[in-house]
């Protein structure tokens, strides 16, 4: 597949005491995000730039019935409005998930378990001219170079300015299996929009399983879920430098409990987490959580 475009992404969480940049305070205990969820399982997958668009996936079960749907609002203090369900050009009859909105609203991002593919879940992008038409998405088109023979999804895109490249985080595993070995891997986007062989992102992986990473806009910072502690949860890792490698993954205090918390997706100013939680009464639900830019800098 040949993609060629410009991109950024529109990505936010706060940096750890021991990285340069941004401070935040904790975040918030998480809120339901009561408009938003059914009796299906709701995961939250991407949001834009503006945090009008948010864009998750929605199904009767974890492996049957998924689709993607994306729900708006007027303004990032209003209340979400009716969920959308995106076309067949995305959608299709097997399992759609992990969406990701690129900054400019253009491209999106996800995966799929339809046939045709190379495994078990895909990697897919669709493009649209019209970026307020729910309805405009074109077909989507197999990432051929980086999805293999097993699990590939949680796609999020990362335009590094200090390095001047476009690079794409992901979780996979390449051989037969699924999700339960999965991995964070990383590929480069070349000049002429084909994405490079991806690579392990190790510092960042344990034996259990990883899954749906999401950078800060700087790519000072990455939030991802890891089943390392028994179960899912939500870690961070950070680093002072796109060239430098990443911290020890710590886990989020206050989002994570003795439930299951997984999909994070942040806010392009850093100051709202979405989370996917199995808990018990909420299966499958969307909350998010809240915090403020402190002022200065560590």
């Amino acid at each position: 597949m040949r993609i060629t475009f410009s991109l950024a992404v529109a990505l936010a969480v706060g940096l750890g005491p021991s990285s340069s940049g941004p401070r935040y305070s904790d975040w918030s205990t998480p809120t339901y995000a009561g408009s938003i969820n059914t009796a299906d399982l709701e995961f939250p997958n991407g949001i834009s730039r503006d945090g009008l668009s948010l864009y998750f996936q929605r199904g009767a079960a974890l492996t049957s019935g998924e689709d993607l749907y994306v729900v708006h609002r007027p303004d990032t203090e209003a209340d979400w409005g009716v969920p959308v369900r995106l076309p067949p050009t995305v959608n299709s009859s097997a399992n759609d998930r992990g969406a990701f909105i690129s900054k400019d609203g253009h491209w999106l991002y996800f995966a799929s378990s339809r046939a045709g593919g190379a495994g078990d879940y895909d990697l897919y992008v669709s493009w649209r001219a019209h970026v307020h038409n729910d309805d405009a998405w074109q077909p989507a088109v197999n990432i051929s170079e980086l999805n293999t023979p097993g699990f590939d999804s949680g796609p999020a895109l990362f335009e590094d300015e200090e390095l001047e490249m476009t690079q794409l985080y992901f979780a996979s595993n390449p051989g037969p299996g699924g999700q339960p070995f999965a991995d964070i891997y990383m590929s480069i986007l070349n000049a002429d929009g084909s994405f490079g062989t991806p690579t392990l992102v190790t510092e960042l992986n344990s034996p259990a399983s990883e899954g749906r990473p999401y950078l800060r806009r700087d790519g000072h910072e990455i939030l991802f879920q890891s089943n390392r502690a028994g179960q899912g949860d939500i870690w961070v890792s950070t680093r002072a430098a796109t060239d430098e490698p990443w911290s020890m993954p710590e886990s989020v205090p206050v989002i994570n409990t003795s439930g299951s918390e997984v999909t994070p997706v942040l806010s392009w100013d850093g100051r709202t987490l979405f989370i996917g939680v199995n808990r018990p009464g909420n299966v499958g639900d969307i909350f998010y959580s809240t915090r403020e830019k402190l002022r200065g800098r560590p």
